[in-house]
């Protein structure tokens, strides 16, 4: 996903405004595509994510940023460390939203800013195309993807203030092929959700998806995604 994700991540960091200077923080960075967006103009990057795998090909790409592993929801930092915190599309794995955002604003300073997305709006989601596949395995797939009016409610109980909402329905994943859909699909909820599945039904399950899933022009594969974009302020 990480190439599909640099487009929405240069998103995010456009919309953070960040300036010259600025110590900032990527948080769900994975392999470093929001902390590479965030470098330039002497800015100091740290990306936080809990999977040391991501982290060790982030580190590889990103060698200018500072990479920690850590639970988004604790962050091993003092109050008002950064000037700005950014996420791409990593909120929606939490568990509790509204806690993580306010752990989020804790390590922001006072004045400093908020710019993340998620996925959505749900219609734009590629749920709908798998869905009945899903059924027919016996499996429910759901994912929390609030609407911009619930995810604004969010950061605002969270303390965070001046939060200001947009969607952009088109963003899709970009996958190269067969294998790289594989590898998509034994990562993260989805893997999750064909955990009762044997090995040889996985496998099915991952060839019918496949044939339904949209293809761009060039031949690669194109999974509705769409992007949820919130901007705030500590």
């Amino acid at each position: 996903m990480a190439p599909s994700l640099r487009l929405i991540a240069a998103e995010v960091v456009r919309r953070a405004d960040l300036r010259p200077g600025e110590r900032v923080l990527d948080i769900g960075t994975g392999t470093g595509v929001g902390a590479s967006a965030a470098l330039g103009e002497d800015r100091s990057v740290v990306g936080v994510d809990a999977a040391p795998g991501m982290l060790a090909i982030a580190r590889r790409q990103v060698p200018e940023a500072e990479f920690v592993e850590a639970d988004f929801g604790a962050l091993p930092f003092p109050d008002a460390s950064f000037d700005a915190v950014i996420a791409v599309h990593a909120l929606h794995f939490a568990d509790d939203p509204v806690a993580v955002l306010a752990e989020w604003r804790r390590v922001d300073i006072p004045g400093g800013r908020l710019s993340i997305s998620v996925p959505g709006p749900r219609r734009a989601l590629y749920l709908p195309i798998f869905h009945a596949i899903y059924r027919r395995y016996g499996l429910e797939r759901r994912i929390g993807i609030p609407t911009l009016t619930a995810l604004a409610e969010r950061a605002r109980g969270a303390g965070w203030r001046r939060v200001k909402t947009a969607a952009d329905p088109t963003t899709v994943i970009r996958l190269a092929d067969a294998a790289a859909f594989g590898r998509w699909m034994r990562t993260g909820s989805r893997s999750a959700a064909a955990r009762s599945l044997s090995e040889e039904d996985f496998e099915a399950l991952v060839a019918d998806l496949l044939v339904a899933t949209p293809r761009a022009p060039d031949g690669t594969l194109a999974i509705p995604f769409g992007s949820l974009y919130l901007t705030a302020q500590r």
